[in-house]
């Protein structure tokens, strides 16, 4: 009997020293978890997650770039149309009679020439302007007027999506936020159950058996406390990437 009573309280110590490491494994995140509990009491801060998704999420980065590509290619639509008008500039050499001597005059002998040699240059806008292109002009501006009405359909359709995805990941960290709070309370009492059972079991007031059912109690609690809190950093770490903003700063606004 000496030698079970050694080994439980070998075993008391062990149990004790473990949850003192896992204490102090816990107070890394102490001060987030106080100002993450005051946040999530109060939602206060689901409107900044929001906004802060909005601006950095890589999807709402693509829709915005594509809401500017179908603008621009609605302006190209309105501009192609310059792509027939040309500048047209010239240099002539040669003999012209009645360009030398009546430069005002609109007629004049045809057959009148001189031997003296002018140069002349000449200058003047040209427009070749097919029909095809005059009549679809109306189209293209539709069809990128159109573009550019989807292009927005899908900016507004991502918005929402993120909007919704933040607020599942949220509602998630909220979860298990909880949960861990709940854990932390069972791993307690737990833990001040086993206490008990060892003193007793010490003073021979109970058995092996029933202080074996208290340590299986106070392992599953401590487990679930680890899975819970598990849990609750990976939501936070989730958030935070798909908001691309460090989440503690939030938390820190908030105080």
């Amino acid at each position: 009997m000496f030698w079970k009573k050694k080994y439980i309280i070998g075993l008391f110590f062990f149990l004790c020293l473990n949850y003192i490491n896992t204490e102090i494994k816990a107070q890394s995140v102490a001060v987030d978890s106080t100002l993450l509990a005051r946040a999530l009491a109060t939602d206060e801060l689901l409107p900044a997650l929001i906004n802060a998704a909005v601006k950095n999420a890589p999807e709402m980065k693509r829709l915005n770039g594509g809401v500017e590509l179908a603008s621009s290619n609605m302006a190209i639509s309105k501009n192609i149309i310059f792509n027939s008008l040309s500048l047209i500039s010239g240099y002539q050499y040669g003999t012209n009679y009645s360009a030398i001597n009546n430069p005002a005059s609109t007629g004049g002998p045809v057959n009148s020439f001189t031997s003296a040699q002018t140069g002349f240059y000449n200058l003047g806008v040209g427009l070749q302007l097919p029909l095809t292109q005059i009549i679809n002009r109306k189209h293209l501006i539709r069809a990128g007027a159109a573009q550019v009405k989807m292009a927005q359909a899908e900016q507004e359709s991502g918005v929402l999506f993120v909007k919704q995805e933040v607020i599942r990941l949220y509602q998630e960290l909220k979860l298990a936020h909880s949960l861990l709070m709940l854990s932390t309370g069972a791993k307690q009492a737990a833990q001040l159950n086993y206490i008990m059972s060892e003193k007793e079991f010490l003073r021979g007031q109970g058995s092996v058996e029933q202080l074996s059912k208290v340590l299986d109690v106070y392992t599953k609690a401590k487990i679930d406390h680890e899975t819970y809190f598990n849990r609750l950093q990976t939501s936070f770490m989730q958030l935070e990437l798909y908001i691309g903003t460090n989440l503690s700063t939030f938390l820190k606004k908030g105080k």
